[in-house]
């Protein structure tokens, strides 16, 4: 089998995908059952193990029909046995705490560690009225607007299951970890945790960055910063963000691999000209690919693209060779492994889909493109603008178009201005993204820090501007019924099969071609 790590990648998320969409237990354990049962038989029968591809198939279907049980059975259960009991709870604090959509509560993503005087494991989130907390009444005493990850907090309150009534919300919070919401009907007591812990120090170096944005850049500007660098989307502005869905442009605020791919680049190019020995850079830039997921809080579009970057690194740490379908699902395998609700996570969808369709489709047919043109013309060389411009417009195309069933079904439409907006992007994002993140690490440097601190405006500034103006056309964004994307999904997996058939066909004939001279 020439890609075994992506047949397996792909079939536990395609597997996981359905399973947590239907969300029927049992069911999962009778599929678990039979496909255990059809891996026992491919493999006793020499035809069929002769094969590989079918003793694969069931054996990672099976493997993420056992994974989905095992992290139900013992991640989320457990938890939610204390739901609607008025009982104490000691939770140790991760995370700063977030607003709500509506502004009425602050949350803290927490760890349990005890419920009802016994021993609970499990993430949760701690839920405080954003007024109580403001005006510091007693119910929130003025130690808890300190609280710091790693605090350790005990009240009396009550633990509720997240969005039990809509599947789709519930399946979201638990891609991210958690499925329970705790509420404190009492007064919160805080016990300060360790302050030298890797994870404590790391994320306060993040908090520093974000108030660093905030307090440098114009209002106007440094929610795009703080998400462009680190995936928050939270001090966005809703106008802004509008702006930025309708000319298609959104992704671009999820850190992913455009984002990872402009800094190894530079990076990479800066030590290699100083003559830096190839080794101790591909570490170096390991390390940096987990900074960056560390900052971006690991989210499902930034582990997808840093598992691959650090699968395609170590390969060039060990003389290899990384193929590009092989990471993929390698990276999609571990992300599932980490939590197999991941299948149903919008930006890790989004991201995989996009990504395969890139590395599938875009790459080969830009090629074959600027081949034709090559010879049509009789070119010696196709100019390196139209050859960036060209392999532009065909990742953008294939990206928007695999990525369109999803759109539909979570945001209800799609943006028909997306390709011309990427290209108007083109020319400053990479900049804006360089910029704003040196300026974040130098900005202690005077002259410097104001030097990058223009330019990475000025760029921002330009992205904000292009998005605002692709936005403002009368059709930008095409609203679609949810209920239309099984039937686009369909509609496109057919073209991508007969595009893969053409591509097949097409390398087989130059093969025998080459086979002929």
């Amino acid at each position: 089998m020439k890609r075994p790590l992506a047949v397996v990648g792909f079939t536990m998320l395609t597997a996981l995908s359905v399973l947590c969409f239907l969300q029927r237990t049992a069911l999962t354990f009778v599929l678990c059952a039979v496909l255990f049962l059809a891996l026992f038989v491919s493999l006793i029968f020499k035809k069929l193990r002769q094969t590989v591809f079918l003793p694969v198939i069931f054996g990672s279907a099976a493997a993420a029909c056992l994974l989905l049980l095992c992290f139900e059975g013992f991640v989320f259960l457990p938890a939610e046995s204390f739901c609607g009991e008025r009982i104490e709870i000691t939770a140790t604090v991760e995370e700063y705490p977030h607003e709500s959509s509506n502004g009425k509560r602050l949350y803290f993503l927490s760890e349990l560690v005890s419920a009802d005087g016994k021993a609970a494991k499990g993430k949760v989130r701690l839920s405080f009225p954003a007024h109580e907390w403001k005006r510091n009444t007693p119910l929130l005493p003025g130690e808890t607007k300190k609280l710091e990850p790693g605090d350790e907090v005990t009240f009396i309150g009550k633990l509720y299951p997240i969005a039990s009534g809509d599947s789709s919300f519930r399946n979201y919070f638990k891609s991210c970890g958690f499925s329970l919401s705790a509420y404190p009907l009492a007064e919160v007591t805080v016990q300060k945790g360790k302050a030298g812990t890797l994870k404590t120090l790391l994320l306060r170096e993040r908090k520093k960055a974000v108030n660093q944005i905030l307090y440098a850049f114009d209002s106007d500007v440094s929610g795009v910063v703080v998400s462009v660098l680190m995936g928050s989307k939270e001090y966005v502005s809703d106008e802004v963000y509008a702006s930025f869905s309708k000319s298609g442009t959104a992704h671009t605020m999820a850190v992913s691999g455009l984002h990872l791919s402009i800094w190894i680049m530079f990076i990479l190019e800066i030590l290699r000209r100083r003559g830096a020995a190839s080794k101790p850079v591909v570490v170096f830039m390991m390390l940096f690919v987990l900074l960056i997921m560390f900052f971006a809080s690991f989210s499902g579009s930034v582990k997808r693209a840093g598992l691959m970057m650090l699968l395609y690194l170590g390969s060039e740490l060990f003389s290899g060779k990384a193929d590009s379908l092989n990471s993929l699902g390698f990276s999609a395998m571990l992300v599932l492994c980490l939590n197999p609700y991941s299948a149903v996570n919008p930006s890790f969808l989004l991201s995989f889909l996009a990504t395969l369709s890139i590395v599938s489709f875009a790459i080969p047919f830009s090629d074959l493109f600027l081949k034709r043109l090559k010879n049509r013309f009789h070119l010696k060389k196709v100019p390196k603008l139209l050859s960036t411009v060209t392999v532009s417009v065909f990742i953008s195309a294939f990206a928007e178009l695999a990525t369109l069933p999803l759109q539909v079904r979570y945001f209800g439409g799609f943006s028909s201005v997306g390709v011309i907006t990427n290209l108007l992007f083109l020319p400053a994002f990479s900049p804006a993204v360089l910029c704003s993140g040196l300026y974040v690490m130098f900005y202690f440097v005077p002259l410097l820090s104001k030097v990058l601190l223009f330019l990475a405006q000025l760029a921002v500034r330009y992205c904000v501007f292009a998005a605002d103006l692709m936005s403002s056309f009368r059709y930008s964004y095409i609203s679609v019924n949810e209920g239309l994307a099984w039937p686009i999904f369909c509609l496109i997996s057919v073209l991508f099969a007969l595009l893969y058939l053409f591509l097949r066909r097409l390398k087989k004939e130059r093969a025998l071609l080459r086979r002929a001279a």
